[in-house]
């Protein structure tokens, strides 16, 4: 259910403190009034003493105590429980905090009469709490009155995000009004990395996020060393394995991924020697032209379509540690034999990139700092998902989101596997990876998702 904020939300949990402390000292004394009469009684009769305050004294004492008490649970203890008490005072916080917001902002205008100021206008907003996904939906006005620019704009929501440490997941537009949706718990969005279930083009990233690849073609994840890079990746390598066994791995730092040789479904589909890469890449291409041809003869027929109609599966490259392999290979000598098949290789990467899409062959690159020198335009064009894990720097934050107007945080200072996310042309959210369990095997792991794979194809 929405709750309509008003102008007098700001002091909300002060209003509501000073109210419950009334309450608490009232119903104190009414406990003592058997007591309040029989003092009364004795200053009648002459016999009053001191001890008569007693009862005064003790119902402020106890009402300082639970006042104290009611700062500290809500404090401490509501921020870090979910039980019906601290969701009320959370609910509490977020109406004080969106009231305050509009206040600062000046987005109400006010009349001043014979020395009293009258409240003439404030918006129309609205907020739900849904704590069991740890998100925020907040009903903003676009009903024609003077503020409704900055509201429609999203100059409201950028200073929601900055003053609750929220993430903006969407905006729908409504007549009348608009919706939009924080995540102020992102940590409630992860999924388990044993629970994932892709689905046909569409494989788990987290709750409430997607990433369906025959739309947003083409992956780039970065992140530097401990920000839990290479989890993402498996993640999606596993969800992969389960809908193609078309997926070749290359990872010229020889660690993680080059280690997936010795499974033995994999064995001829890992590659981390440059010759092995450059071989592996420039088959990947001719594969995909060779998949073209077989679509034009099928399409000279008078048949449109795209790959899936035509019942191919999709193929992807599993590129990690791309920055490296291109310092390793740049420091090649032009009449080094090798050096041409780097160039064929690279030629072949761009060409993959932008006509892979309608053939279904796709690119998933990793690496730790993506920049102009490392990632070519024609492949840095063409990366529809796009994930940065941990919080990037600035130059890494243009290269990655060029078209990002959010401030990017730190979600936790204890958890790892966090960072942020693009889909196509949504905005940029933060994100926890999937959790990788304790006791992680990782060839174990994959094995079972190929083996997944196998048995639903026979």
């Amino acid at each position: 259910m929405f709750k309509t904020i008003k102008y007098s939300d700001q002091y909300l949990a002060k209003t509501l403190f000073k109210r419950t402390l009334l309450f608490v000292f009232l119903i104190i004394n009414v406990s003592c009034s058997l007591w309040y009469w029989a003092i009364f009684q004795a200053m009648i009769s002459s016999k009053f003493s001191w001890w008569d305050l007693l009862p005064i004294g003790l119902s402020i004492l106890v009402t300082m105590i639970l006042g104290w008490g009611l700062y500290w649970f809500y404090k401490n203890y509501a921020p870090k429980h979910t039980d019906i008490f601290s969701r009320y005072l959370k609910r509490i916080e977020l109406r004080q905090m969106i009231s305050l917001l509009v206040v600062s902002k000046s987005f109400f205008d006010t009349e001043t009469t014979d020395n009293n100021t009258y409240l003439t206008y404030y918006p129309k907003l609205k907020i739900k709490v849904k704590h069991t996904t740890g998100q925020l939906l907040i009903e903003e006005p676009i009903d024609g009155e003077k503020y409704m620019a900055q509201f429609a704009s999203g100059d409201f929501d950028q200073s929601v995000e900055t003053a609750l440490l929220a993430d903006r997941q969407t905006t729908e537009f409504m007549k009348n009004k608009m919706l939009s949706t924080f995540a102020f718990e992102p940590i409630k969005f992860r999924r388990q990395l044993l629970a994932l279930q892709p689905q046909k083009s569409r494989l788990q990233i987290a709750k409430g996020i997607d990433w369906k690849y025959d739309t947003f073609y083409n992956a780039l994840i970065s992140g530097n060393v401990g920000t839990g890079k290479s989890y993402t990746i498996f993640a999606i390598l596993g969800q992969l394995l389960q809908l193609t066994k078309y997926v070749d791995i290359i990872d010229p730092k020889r660690s993680d991924l080059a280690s997936l040789k010795y499974i033995d479904a994999l064995k001829s589909r890992v590659h981390s020697t440059p010759t092995e890469i450059n071989q592996a890449v420039i088959k990947y291409y001719q594969n995909m032209m060779a998949r073209a041809e077989k679509m034009e003869k099928i399409k000279a027929t008078g048949k449109i379509g795209t790959y899936k109609d035509y019942h191919f599966e999709p193929c992807f490259l599993v590129f990690d540690e791309f920055g490296a392999y291109r310092e390793m290979n740049d420091r090649i000598v032009f009449s080094d034999p090798a050096y041409e098949a780097y160039q064929t290789a690279m030629s072949n990467l761009n060409e993959i990139a932008m006509l892979g899409r309608e053939l279904g062959f796709y690119l998933i690159i990793g690496m730790q700092r993506p920049s102009a020198d490392s990632l070519p335009m024609a492949i840095r064009g063409q990366l529809n998902l796009r994930i940065n894990m941990g919080v990037p720097t600035p130059e890494i934050e243009k290269m990655v989101f060029p078209d990002n107007d959010k401030q990017l945080r730190p979600l936790s200072s204890q958890l790892k596997g966090w960072g942020f996310i693009k889909v196509g042309d949504s905005q940029v959210r933060a994100f926890f990876a999937p959790e990788v369990p304790k006791e992680f095997n990782l060839h174990q792991w994959l094995s079972e998702q190929i083996e997944i794979r196998k048995k639903r194809i026979s």
